[in-house]
């Protein structure tokens, strides 16, 4: 007989304290899965909705800043050495090597503008296709959808692209039919209040007549309170030709890596400051960061007792054997062939505990994990975590097993067979 043989007929013989082992390594399995789990699922979901939902890049010109301090009281920094983005900067990122990445490339121009009546307004020039693509929450007033609807492929049959005072939900397909002519506006919902207006009506900038294109639905954010025009157009009505405030990107992270995109536009733009906004999110994502600590914690402290589980009930079930180890040696079997049997039941009972262990880990991330974060997650299925969890369950089995090893492969076996 082999000693797997005899290793495995004694974990069947035993049921019950195989039970308890297997229990405190699924117990320590399954916890360090589950947090890892939620932990990566977590961000993932970061990662999705920063390439599908909005701005994740964005690119500002450097500028030196000094604050002064007076009495305790922080006066606001003053700028010096302020850097400028030009039309130039779109065009070199848009020929980065990590182009593939790259999804909408969205520059403005923002600036203050007077009005009619000499008070100043928010303008922002923009390719409006890509500012609201990359936003997509900014949707024209509509106040009927069905019938927005209706008016849309209708004018679409009809190959009028202007769709002038029509009212378009911008984040669906109807966004391509937006087409802007240089004298048209497009107003924030505060801003329209403020001044009155209504779609088609007329607003002077500097000296110029503008037509009101849309009126923006209010999303609570800043665009409230912008009035967006055309690129070139607020570039001429600001006098600031060839000129960028900022540029806006949507990068898809799952074509290639994030720190060489990074990289290459901090190498090709080295007068700008490149934020990654998936970064800041996981910096400053508090939950995200407790959670990850107190995981952490929590694993180490059940792996701790799981290996503490594994090896008392390992060596208690050596001192039972004594007779049976006293038997073995008798008939000629070496010290080492004690120890190996030990340790191999130890390896067995590891590789159960690490699948199942994995198996209770991602069924409790998977229904736990929105209740832990407070936020609707996908929890992903891996094999590297299942080969992490079978591999820790293995070392957590074998480190335990190793004293108990020893004791048996030392016993005496004339001692051992006085139990006879």
């Amino acid at each position: 007989m082999k000693l797997y043989n005899i290793s495995i007929n004694n974990l069947l013989r035993r049921k019950l304290k195989l039970l308890f082992v297997l229990l405190g390594l699924i117990i320590g399995i399954g916890t360090i899965v589950s947090v890892y789990s939620v932990v990566d699922a977590m961000k993932l979901e970061m990662t999705r909705q920063a390439s599908e939902f909005g701005v994740n890049v964005v690119i500002t010109p450097d500028a030196g800043g000094l604050a002064f301090s007076y009495g305790g009281i922080t006066l606001p920094e003053i700028m010096y050495d302020v850097e400028q983005l030009t039309n130039e900067d779109v065009t070199t990122v848009a020929s980065v090597s990590s182009k593939e990445m790259i999804k909408i490339i969205s520059p403005k121009l923002m600036g203050l503008a007077k009005l009619e009546n000499h008070k100043k307004a928010m303008v922002v020039g923009a390719n409006l296709q890509e500012e609201f693509t990359i936003k997509p929450w900014l949707r024209l007033k509509n106040d009927n959808e069905a019938e927005a609807d209706n008016d849309i492929k209708a004018n679409a049959e009809e190959g009028d692209k202007n769709m002038s005072f029509q009212s378009l939900d911008l984040s669906r397909q109807e966004l391509a039919l937006l087409s802007l002519n240089d004298n048209q506006v497009i107003v924030g919902s505060m801003s329209a209040a403020s001044l009155g207006l209504t779609e088609g009506s007329v607003l002077q900038l500097e000296g110029k007549e503008f037509e009101v294109y849309g009126i923006l639905a209010e999303s609570g954010n800043g665009e409230d309170n912008q009035i967006y025009m055309s690129l070139t157009v607020a570039q001429e009505l600001l006098n600031r030709p060839d000129e960028i405030t900022v540029i806006e990107m949507a990068v898809d992270y799952s074509l290639s890596s994030e720190e060489k995109l990074l990289s290459e536009l901090e190498a090709a733009l080295p007068h700008t400051q490149i934020t990654s906004m998936r970064q800041e999110t996981l910096r400053r994502d508090e939950m995200l960061t407790r959670l990850v600590r107190f995981g952490m914690t929590i694993s180490v402290l059940v792996l701790l007792i799981g290996m503490l589980v594994v090896g008392l009930t390992m060596f208690s079930s050596v001192r039972e054997r004594t007779r049976e180890i006293g038997v073995f040696r008798a008939l000629g079997f070496r010290k080492l062939d004690i120890a190996k049997l030990i340790l191999l039941e130890g390896l067995l009972i590891s590789i159960g505990g690490g699948i199942l262990g994995y198996l209770f880990g991602m069924l409790v991330a998977n229904y736990s994990g929105e209740l832990l974060v407070g936020r609707e997650i996908v929890v992903q299925w891996h094999f590297s975590t299942i080969v992490l969890a079978v591999g820790l369950a293995i070392f957590m089995g074998l480190i335990s097993s190793l004293y108990p090893a020893y004791s048996a492969a030392n016993q005496d076996p004339v001692e051992a067979l006085r139990f006879f």
